[in-house]
């Protein structure tokens, strides 16, 4: 509910306001800010309202934690403030706001931990208002550094919901497709295998935070340098695509012979049974990377209208694969059928990043990627006496080596092409 909810008030604007926020200076960016905050404010008022009606009409035992969540709707759709900070060139400002956010989640963690208990409300509650915490510290931050100017102006409004519309629409249907496996799921199996699924799926939300928080940085970055440079931005894009290569296909090659180890560290032994599905679902993480660089590459070249069929043809595709594999093999046919979900969603996306921007696969460097993958996997496989989690770490540890040496992992470039792009931002007055 959450999760749908916030998709909404969203719909795909955080991301626009990334790319629009670079391309306009001094006071026009003042007030592009201000009406941007004027739309996700009418947004979050309109879905709060939509929440509210929704959660009075419920009759079952969550009622009371879906008015919560409706009434603290604005808080729950705040998470906009990156590129505000980004942009205005003070991207370490983002570091207070989620401080603040992670205190306070693990906070609730102790509760929870002190009152397994806990009722689905109070939860709830808690988890609003560890957003809360977010929000009001973020909006203090950017009055401090960036003052909106609120006065409504039609063109760029206009111009945002332009290319917010297509994003928003993909948005949702991405949610719901991704979202696709847990109904259906619960549905056929219940909660005990639902679980399971979910305990795996925890582990994938980490790793995709983290790839998000890397690679939302490039849009700014490459709507600037389109403008300029067309063939530097389509370099920067391979760099970038490059390290996810090179980051992400090892962790689905290891994770593997050690899933049911890692999931029993984190969640304990009771929860072993979800070592085969996360086998499956690290892959996602791969595409996940790759998907996102593609959507960043798209959104800073302007091509945003293929959201508008891409995302529900992934919906389609995720209810079909679902209600195919989910009855025949529970939570690891779930675990197929959003790798699968994604495949499709990816593929499509890349025609147009491919066709309208440039091959962002570069030959040689992905060869070299794979070589690394290859003797990886040699080493895994002939140090399995030694125990699955010391053959992984070992591994992991010959792979980073030879990756460096070779150049396949490019962490210098990576670093060098964020401090350019740095030096290169305008340096006019907010």
């Amino acid at each position: 509910f959450i999760a749908v909810a916030t998709s909404l008030a969203d719909l795909g604007t955080t991301a626009v306001l990334a790319r629009g926020l670079s391309l306009v200076q001094g006071a026009r960016r003042s007030n592009y800010l201000g009406n941007f905050v004027l739309i996700r404010g009418a947004m979050a008022g309109v879905v709060m309202l939509g929440c509210l009606g929704f959660s009075v009409w419920t009759t079952n035992e969550v009622r009371t934690a879906l008015l919560i969540v409706a009434l603290g709707m604005p808080v729950l759709a705040s998470r906009f403030f990156e590129p505000i900070y980004q942009v205005a060139e003070r991207p370490w400002l983002s570091l207070w706001p989620n401080l603040g956010f992670g205190l306070t989640q693990l906070g609730v963690a102790g509760v929870i931990a002190a009152n397994p208990t806990i009722s689905v409300t109070a939860l709830t509650a808690l988890f609003v208002g560890s957003n809360a915490v977010y929000a009001v510290m973020a909006v203090q931050l950017m009055f401090r550094y960036v003052r909106p100017d609120w006065r409504p102006n039609r063109a760029l409004l206009r111009d945002i919901l332009s290319v917010a519309a297509p994003m928003g629409v993909g948005a949702l249907f991405t949610t719901l497709a991704i979202r696709m496996d847990v109904f259906v799921l619960e549905r056929m199996w219940g909660v005990e295998t639902l679980g399971y699924y979910s305990a795996a799926y925890k582990i994938l939300d980490l790793a995709v935070f983290v790839t998000v928080t890397l690679v939302t940085p490039l849009i700014p970055i490459l709507s600037r340098e389109i403008q300029t440079s067309r063939a530097a931005a389509l370099a920067r894009s391979r760099i970038f695509v490059q390290f996810s290569l090179a980051s992400a296909l090892p962790l689905a090659i290891i994770v593997p012979s050690i899933s049911t180890e890692l999931i029993t560290f984190i969640f304990g032994a009771s929860y072993a049974q979800a070592g085969p599905i996360l086998s499956i679902l690290v892959w996602d993480v791969l595409l996940v990377a790759l998907a996102l660089i593609g959507t960043a590459v798209n959104l800073a070249n302007g091509v945003v209208n293929h959201s508008y069929w891409v995302a529900p043809l992934g919906a389609v595709v995720a209810g079909a694969l679902n209600l195919y594999l989910v009855p025949r093999h529970g939570a690891v046919g779930a675990a197929w059928a959003a790798l699968g979900t994604q495949a499709v969603m990816l593929a499509c996306s890349n025609y147009y990043t491919i066709t309208r921007f440039g091959n962002v696969y570069e030959a040689r460097t992905s060869l070299r990627v794979l070589a690394c993958c290859v003797v990886l996997t040699g080493v895994l496989w002939s140090l399995q006496p030694l125990g699955a989690v010391t053959a992984a770490g070992l591994a992991l540890a010959i792979y980073i080596a030879l990756a460096l040496a070779s150049s396949s992992l490019p962490v210098a470039p990576v670093w060098r092409a964020l401090l350019e792009a740095r030096a290169a931002r305008p340096r006019t007055a907010n």
